[in-house]
């Protein structure tokens, strides 16, 4: 058997004290491993129980541990996953109904004299539902989402868009860019993943359609649902995509100081037109920030949360929460807004 672990995408990690579940997508089809502590017990276990501890302590201060611990699980899963997902060269991205409904195979995790061995366990519906991302059609968002002519899109007519370098494991990432099959029209793709989330910034997004707000403001626009083929559900949200853009982490590495000036100047405009309106950024940190073709910041992003190191958990979802992001991020452009103190470090 070849050691080597096939190219895989990471989807979900659950760690707790006493058990663990690893989702990742590997060549079109989801492998989801779980393990108890329980199930490494027994004849020269003790090694196995001890190794689960470190990466469990370790997880939240070495960045290196999430991709050892994965390591550690996908080690005794290659002959399944060189089973169910041999190797094969990918035409095409696949669709969102063909990502969202993958065969699922399920992997148990148990002792045989100190070393992990993988067991194929039965399909579980209630688990392989809960990874596809869905609300309702009946949600009250949803509704008046429809209700104000929100165009919505099967999730069969979109297609992942990959760059022309995309390396193998790339066709298994939750596809963040799509297109309508058949037509040059793009979108950004925000699974349904949490029902609160969703809600929030599509209410936010709603919100930016009324009359209330100027056509200029530097926001993310709604431009659709994805809805599950089924009719009766949708798969997220789609957000209208801005050609030519990239993340403000990007864009400030090659920028003078006036462009991160102007930049650091819009955000702070942005959100006090925000707030003037009883709307809160939320989860303010570079990666939810787009610099445009045209120079311009756009603030993106609005399902809430909060990054460690750019706002306090306590000011999450708060004006105060959003001020002290602001001025995160003007520490990390180097620069502060007309009229504002720099922030401290």
């Amino acid at each position: 058997m070849d050691d080597d672990i096939p190219p895989f995408a990471m989807i979900e990690l659950y760690f707790g004290d006493l058990d663990a579940a690893l989702t990742i997508m590997s060549r079109g089809k989801r492998f989801h491993v779980c393990i108890t502590t329980e199930d490494l017990r027994g004849p020269q276990g003790e090694a196995l129980v001890q190794t689960f501890s470190n990466f469990r302590n370790s997880m939240d201060d070495d960045p290196q541990a999430m991709e050892a611990f994965e390591e550690w699980m996908l080690k005794p899963c290659i002959s399944y996953m060189d089973h169910f997902a041999p190797y094969k060269p990918r035409v095409e991205p696949p669709s969102l109904a063909e990502y969202f409904a993958p065969e699922t195979i399920i992997i148990k995790l148990t002792n045989v004299e100190g070393h992990l061995k993988a067991t194929n366990c039965p399909g579980d519906p209630l688990l392989t539902n809960s990874l596809t991302p869905r609300v309702l059609i009946s949600d009250p968002m949803v509704s008046e989402a429809i209700s104000q002519g929100v165009l919505c899109i099967s999730a069969s007519q979109l297609r992942a868009v990959l760059e022309p370098d995309a390396h193998e494991a790339d066709y298994d990432l939750i596809p963040s860019t799509v297109q309508i099959i058949g037509a040059d029209i793009r979108f950004h793709f925000k699974g349904a993943f949490e029902k609160h989330s969703f809600q929030r910034e599509l209410d936010i997004l709603l919100r930016f359609k009324s009359a209330s707000f100027p056509d200029d403001l530097l926001v993310s626009r709604i431009g659709g649902l994805v809805t599950h083929d089924d009719g009766l559900s949708v798969m997220g949200l789609l957000v209208e995509y801005i050609h030519g853009s990239q993340t403000l982490g990007e864009a400030a590495e090659e920028a003078s100081k006036a462009e991160r000036e102007k930049w650091a100047q819009q955000l702070r405009t942005t959100v006090k037109q925000l707030h003037d309106k009883n709307i809160t950024w939320g989860d303010v940190k570079p990666d939810n920030v787009l610099i445009g073709p045209n120079g311009d910041a756009w603030v993106i992003d609005f399902g809430g949360g909060c990054a460690e190191g750019w706002v306090d958990q306590e000011l999450e979802g708060t004006v105060e929460g959003d001020l002290q992001g602001l001025s995160s991020l003007e520490v990390f452009l180097g620069v502060r807004a007309a009229g504002h103190e720099a922030a401290e470090e």
